[in-house]
């Protein structure tokens, strides 16, 4: 076995773009194999709303390393999401997406974290606290991630893992454009809002990296169920 294989592993879906990107940097700059799972993954492509493929997908990863220290669940979709609008087929998507594959994600990847006292962070938003029109699905779901990441916590403690999520505000990322908003109108939102932020800009996904790479880390060893804003202080505006 090399120096490499002998690093700790952490799984990362979500991890090919945006935040999961920069949080696999980040948890290899801190020593982690970090491993991306997503859609377009060479190695590890997985629909996280699929359970059979993300089950799939925990089974390679463990014929591959044998060991799971670490899941941050990055993977996630944005869309609007009016209610009185919105397709039924869409709404479910976002549940489905940001939620179950949150869910499903932790089911897979549990029994190899519980093996050794892992740990998991969980992705929310700060719509989850502080909800916007227009995006209802969305904050459902980011809400639901937030209570469901308590309760593992509770139910996953005697295991030794730890259970936390972040709460970003709004990051520069292309997750927005993606969903169809206009790169112009993208742009007024961040300007108007690094305006509204106490700390006088919007986030950057090597904030969100930094918040989890401290919650996988051994600093944060007595710390679990906690959800950690990662905003700016805007939350403290009520943003």
């Amino acid at each position: 076995m090399t120096a490499a294989d002998e690093r700790p592993v952490a799984v990362v879906t979500g991890g090919t773009a945006g935040i999961g990107l920069e949080v696999c940097r980040r948890l290899e700059a801190d020593g982690y194999r970090a491993l991306p799972v997503g859609r377009t993954s060479a190695r590890y492509g997985a629909d996280v709303s699929d359970p059979a493929a993300v089950e799939a997908v925990a089974a390679r990863v463990l014929a591959d390393t044998g060991r799971v220290d670490a899941l941050v669940t990055c993977a996630g979709i944005v869309g609007r999401s009016e209610l009185a609008t919105a397709a039924p087929d869409d709404l479910v998507h976002q549940v489905e997406v940001n939620l179950l594959g949150t869910m499903y994600s932790c089911r897979a990847f549990a029994p190899a974290l519980s093996a050794g006292g892992g740990s998991i962070v969980t992705v929310s938003s700060s719509i989850a606290a502080s909800p916007q029109a227009g995006v209802s699905a969305y904050a459902a779901a980011k809400g639901g991630v937030e209570t469901f990441t308590r309760a593992l916590a509770l139910e996953l403690a005697p295991d030794g893992v730890r259970v936390n999520a972040v709460r970003p505000s709004l990051v520069e990322s292309r997750i927005w454009i993606e969903s169809g908003m206009d790169p112009a109108d993208y742009r007024a939102l961040l300007d108007r809002r690094a305006a509204e932020y106490p700390l006088g800009r919007v986030g950057r996904p090597e904030d969100v990296a930094a918040a989890v790479a401290f919650l996988v880390s051994a600093d944060a060893a007595w710390i679990t169920g906690v959800i950690l804003p990662v905003d700016g202080g805007s939350g403290l505006v009520g943003r």
